[in-house]
């Protein structure tokens, strides 16, 4: 196998280091964070890749 952690283990360990990191206020900054990076990589995609993009005959 491999010598990675798992993701249980890494936060165990970022709760060791710095309880405070599963504050309301810094879970609340990470899923605006996430928001801003998931709307970033939407608005990168090509034209016709996005899902809420109409479907166009003969491209499969």
């Amino acid at each position: 196998m491999s010598d990675a952690a798992g993701w249980q283990d890494v936060k165990a360990r970022a709760r060791r280091i710095d309880p405070s990191c599963d504050d309301a206020e810094r879970a609340a900054q990470r899923r605006h964070l996430r928001e801003q990076m998931l709307e970033w990589v939407a608005a990168a995609q090509p034209a016709g890749d996005r899902p809420d993009d109409p479907p166009r005959p003969g491209l499969t």
